[in-house]
């Protein structure tokens, strides 16, 4: 508005070039909004599945504890007790940098509890059953990882950068046009692309803001090792 009121002649003299220059702002802006929004929503179905599939691999680690025989079943059934408590802990730590560490911390400790004990009976127990609850122990360590990672793939700060640039330009060159009698108009660009930015940020930031990943798997993966056992 300020340039308009300023150099109106030069703006009369250059509308139809503006106008252009704006779809074309426009519609990169649009692209690259489309683009983030994917990428944002890609992460977040990622890290549910991601939540789902830890969950599935602990159950199942814990239900092939059965096929030991003590001590090693009642050591590996506290420590999975233990350890899917610390990972829905590390999921709920929010932004927390120390209690995140301590955490992850925790979670090495525990998975390397659970490895060398299993380790330690399949050396005086080489049998297929024996295999299978290595195997799913395998996995449950191996979701760990991909979970943690997973939090950590965030869209790059170069790309939000861009993103800010193309929006502000796209926002003056959509007021340049606009008249005064028309002023008020001037915020809608900018309150709109700012709501799909912050909507776009949410889904990005999972450990932060209103749409995260509830922990309701791994949660009832710990009520199940905690309920009492049934007797035949």
């Amino acid at each position: 508005m300020w340039l308009k009121s300023t150099r109106a002649d030069t703006v009369s003299a250059a509308s139809d070039s503006l106008k252009t220059l704006e779809g074309t702002v426009l519609g990169l802006l649009g692209l690259l909004l489309g683009f983030s929004f994917a990428m944002g929503v890609s992460r977040y179905d990622t890290r549910k599945q991601l939540e789902v599939d830890e969950a599935n691999a602990i159950g199942t680690t814990w239900l092939r504890t059965d096929t030991l025989e003590a001590p090693a079943r009642d050591f590996e059934r506290q420590v999975l007790r233990d350890y899917v408590r610390a990972r829905i802990d590390f999921f709920s730590a929010g932004t927390d940098a120390t209690a995140l560490q301590k955490s992850l911390a925790e979670t090495g400790g525990l998975q390397n509890q659970l490895w060398k004990t299993g380790a330690d009976y399949a050396s005086t127990h080489r049998d297929p059953v024996t295999a299978l609850f290595l195997s799913s122990l395998n996995d449950t360590i191996d979701d760990a990882e991909k979970r943690t990672a997973a939090l950590e793939n965030r869209i790059p700060i170069a790309a939000w950068v861009l993103l800010l640039f193309i929006s502000a330009s796209a926002s003056g060159l959509v007021g340049i046009g606009i008249s005064r009698r028309s002023r008020p108009l001037v915020i809608v660009l900018p309150l709109v692309v700012g709501a799909a930015m912050t909507l776009i940020l949410d889904l990005d930031s999972p450990r932060s803001g209103f749409v995260v990943v509830k922990q309701e798997s791994m949660e009832r993966v710990a009520a199940q090792m905690n309920a009492p056992a049934v007797l035949p």
